[in-house]
Parts: C-alpha cells; sequence; structure tokens
C-alpha cells in the first residue's frame, strides 16, 4: 500500500500544485487523515452551501435529525432570508445553545457577511460530476417540480441554451468565488471549509462529516424529486459542458481521489 506522503506528492504532481497545499488539502479533508472530532466544538454554526441537484433534499433532511438548529434559507430570497438566519445563529451561539447549521443556495457573497463581523468561519458543501449535475438540473427546473419551471423553459428552451449561458465552474464560483488558479482554489477551500463531499459517494461524504465534527450519526435519505422527461445528450453537448467547467472537474477528480485513498 502506498502511504499517504506518497499519494500526496503524486497528487500535487497531477493536479498541478505545490505540495504543500496538496498535504494541507488531503488533511483538511481527507475521511482517512481527519482525526475524529477534528472540527467538534460545543456551540457552533457550520454554514452548508447547497449547490443544487447535489443530494441537497437528502442532506438537508438528515441535517434537520442531526444538529440541535437548522436554518434554512429561502432560495427565492437569498439576500435577506440568509442575513436573518445568522443574525438567529450567532444569537443562539452566544447562549452556547448547541450545533446549529445554516443552508441554502448561497454561496460566496453571503460568507462575506461573517468575514465583514469577524465571525470564524466553518463551511461546508458537497460537489458532483459537473456534467450529471448540469443535466439533472436542467431536467429539474424544466418539471413541474420547480415552481417557475415555466419562466425557466421560455428562457431556456433547450439544454445547449442552458449549457450556454451557465457561469463558467458553476459549482466553485458558488463555493469560493473567483479563483486565479487551481492552487489558489484549493488555498481558499483549506482556509474557509471544514468539510467537503461528493454526491456519489453521498453516505460516505456523511459519515466523514458526522466523524471529523464529532455529530451524531447521520440517515440517508434517498429524494429524487422533480422527474421529468429528460431531454438526449450528445457528445457535443457533453464536451460543451467539460469545456465550461473545467476546474469544477479537476476538483470532483481530486475529491474523488482523496475519499479512496488508503
Amino acid at each position: 500500500m502506498i502511504n499517504i506522503q506518497q499519494q500526496i506528492k503524486e497528487l500535487s504532481t497531477e493536479f498541478g500544485t505545490n505540495i504543500d497545499v496538496m498535504e494541507q488539502f488531503v488533511r483538511r479533508f481527507c475521511p482517512k487523515v481527519v482525526p475524529a472530532g477534528q472540527f467538534a466544538q460545543a456551540a457552533d454554526t457550520m454554514l452548508f452551501v447547497h449547490i443544487p441537484k447535489t443530494a441537497g433534499v437528502s442532506v438537508g433532511k438528515a441535517f434537520q435529525e442531526t444538529f440541535d438548529r437548522f436554518y434554512s434559507v429561502q432560495w427565492d430570497n437569498i439576500g435577506p432570508s440568509f442575513r436573518h438566519s445568522t443574525r438567529m445563529a450567532m444569537y443562539s451561539q452566544t447562549q452556547k445553545n448547541g450545533r446549529q447549521v445554516i443552508m441554502g443556495h448561497f454561496g460566496w457573497p453571503e460568507l462575506q457577511v461573517w468575514r465583514n463581523h469577524e465571525i470564524p468561519i466553518k463551511c461546508g458543501t458537497i460537489f458532483r460530476d459537473p456534467v450529471a449535475r448540469m443535466i439533472s438540473n436542467f431536467n429539474y427546473n424544466c418539471s413541474p417540480a420547480h415552481p417557475q419551471h415555466a419562466a425557466f423553459k421560455e428562457k431556456f428552451p433547450n439544454i445547449e441554451v442552458y449549457i450556454r449561458n451557465t457561469i463558467l465552474d458553476f459549482q466553485i464560483t458558488q463555493a469560493v468565488g473567483f479563483i486565479s488558479s487551481f492552487q489558489n482554489l484549493l488555498e481558499k477551500l483549506i482556509k474557509y471549509y471544514t468539510f467537503l463531499g461528493i454526491t456519489e459517494k453521498l453516505a460516505w461524504s456523511l459519515t466523514h462529516l458526522s466523524v471529523s465534527h464529532k455529530l451524531q450519526k447521520f440517515s440517508v435519505h434517498r429524494e429524487n424529486i422533480g422527474r421529468s422527461t429528460p431531454e438526449k445528450i450528445n457528445d457535443d453537448l457533453i464536451k460543451l459542458i467539460e469545456e465550461r467547467s473545467h476546474n469544477d472537474q479537476k476538483l470532483h477528480q481530486l475529491l474523488t481521489r482523496i475519499y479512496q485513498m488508503g
């Protein structure tokens, strides 16, 4: 079995980062390496960035059962809803009222609220294969399960139009904003996040979260809302998604690798 240090060296070469940054990344996020209870606190708040179509409904149900307090940010009123949840959570935290999580489709701009008020940030999120996530998100938004599906279909009549108008590296942009390099991405994740999971290993990801943050074991809820007749995707469209999600793919590949480290 290759030792961890050798694997870190190989990953730094493969993903084009220096060894020190890769080692920090692995030691912060790899289930095999992170000590049990590494990020545990008696009273704290996690900001959980819910990237659309990364098993958020399933994770949200698990969080409601596990955290002492769960705050859901409204998807159609993110700014005010996030600030209200933050105010409530921080007030509760000053009273040492247990473990809390704020979850929703907020992102890097909302995390700055905490930085601006000099509140320590403990963040988590789950990433998904960019091609699968993009297709799933388009199908969900077109389905009657989404309250604004009619307006969405009018704006994006087919998936190619949707792909071409989606933000580059959508998942990374939501989680950490702009990046100048892949190494810069890892540095920002190391600085602000304590948990990164992947949709394809959801049960494993939630087990890692519970162990590393010393939380009650999570239940895994299998949810699949928003079913619709999927649009056929050809190789050209897959290539287009890949061209617009280069760093999303690279990060997902790295996370998959570190979840497999042994």
